[in-house]
């Protein structure tokens, strides 16, 4: 099977999260994905220690995560031979993706105009923490500073009376973002094969919160009485689109948005027929009217039995409800299994790590057929190079240099 993206050559100048998971996407359907990194060092990402759990004894979770089924070379881009290698294997590619700092590329002579100029074609797909306009451009962002802090999630999903905000989740901003410039490349890509010519695409963390918030965002700037805490204070404002907790612990959401139907069946359920045609619950208006009194008994009813025996009921219920999950659960779940969302994938010490696809399938396949870890630094440097014409003199003699690693 062919394919989506095999043939595409991808340059990666990139480094931690966000933009290299967007390359990874690309990797995974068929791409070929080189990344450049500095010689010695590579990705800081290769050695940041964060303690949080990431790491195993053999394996750094997250370089593998965001930089599967890659190759690499180093270049030292601020030799002018470096830099001229690098523009040699942008005149063979079809995309060049980067995480560099605006000014640090303009420094180095890799901005846009400096990369048409060598090939017309390419896609010049870059990401950054605010935004590549206004005069905070060149700011460094990162996923819980510009993503969670700046746009807005921190504020959103703390409670008003919290003495510290919400802590975000790792790399939360950075994959739903790397989405995004994943799908500006598919996009530019397929324009030019209309017109043949290439494109600048960029998106930022804090413009991708903006979009995930944007509910929330069109609300508050159109509806000055909008106030996204209410449900911290007053969670009973939609009795049948909330969390009941278990006798057990667990917490069942009810999503009951076309309820009509499904609050008969679910009064059944619970043992209280009669709530149904109750004048206080007959209608929606009237169960949000009275959502504190509904709320209770629900809540009372939910809380007399454990999941197990709640169980049976629910999954022969026909409508939009589902059980909290854990992470374990997550990993485990059958939809995902299906889906191969969760794949293994062998490491060059031996070990075999599970490893997670990106959410969208080309002719049903989202995990890659064949996968591959990431990279040793440098690991590719001979191969790539070699391929676009550095004699093994030449690559012996930068390589003395420190201009290749």
């Amino acid at each position: 099977m062919t394919q989506i993206f095999e043939g595409v050559r991808v340059i990666e100048l990139a480094q931690y999260v966000f933009v290299p998971a967007a390359s990874a996407l690309m990797a995974d359907h068929g791409a070929e994905v080189i990344k450049i990194e500095t010689p010695g060092t590579g990705d800081p990402y290769r050695t940041l220690k964060i303690g949080d759990g990431r790491e195993t004894a053999t394996a750094n979770l997250a370089m593998e995560q965001n930089n599967r089924g890659k190759k690499s070379i180093a270049l030292d881009l601020k030799n002018p031979e470096g830099r001229e290698a690098l523009l040699k294997l942008i005149e063979t590619a079809d995309v060049f993706i980067t995480s560099l700092r605006p000014l640090a590329l303009t420094g180095l002579k890799l901005d846009p105009a400096d990369l048409f100029a060598r090939n017309p074609r390419i896609i010049y797909a870059r990401g950054n923490g605010l935004g590549f306009k206004g005069e905070e451009f060149n700011k460094a962002g990162y996923d819980a500073s510009a993503f969670w802090a700046r746009g807005g999630f921190a504020d959103l999903l703390t409670a008003p009376d919290a003495d510290v905000p919400t802590r975000p989740r790792p790399a939360l901003g950075d994959h739903t973002s790397a989405i995004s410039l994943f799908g500006g490349i598919s996009a530019a890509l397929f324009r030019r094969e209309r017109d043949g010519k290439g494109v600048v695409v960029e998106t930022s963390l804090l413009q991708n919160a903006a979009w995930v918030l944007s509910s929330d965002l069109c609300y508050s700037r159109n509806n000055d009485a909008y106030d996204p805490h209410a449900g911290f204070a007053n969670g009973h404002k939609a009795p049948l689109m909330r969390a009941y907790k278990t006798s057990d612990g667990r917490f069942i959401q009810l999503m009951l948005l076309a309820p009509d139907k499904p609050w008969p069946e679910l009064c059944e359920m619970i043992g209280q027929p009669d709530l149904a045609t109750d004048p206080r619950f007959a209608t929606n208006p009237d169960r949000i009217k009275n959502g504190a009194e509904l709320c209770g008994i629900l809540d009372t009813a939910f809380r007399a039995k454990p999941w197990a025996e709640w169980a049976p009921l629910f999954l022969a219920w026909n409508a939009p409800w589902e059980l909290i999950s854990n992470l374990k659960e997550l990993g485990e779940d059958p939809q995902l299994k299906a889906a191969g969302t969760v794949f293994k994938m062998p490491l060059k010490t031996g070990e075999i790590v599970d490893v997670i696809a990106g959410p969208i399938g080309f002719d049903e396949q989202c995990a890659p057929s064949a996968p591959l870890c990431s990279p040793a630094l440098g690991e590719h440097s001979d191969e790539v190079l070699t391929s676009i014409g550095f004699s093994a003199e030449d690559l012996a003699r930068l390589r003395a240099a420190n201009v290749v690693g």
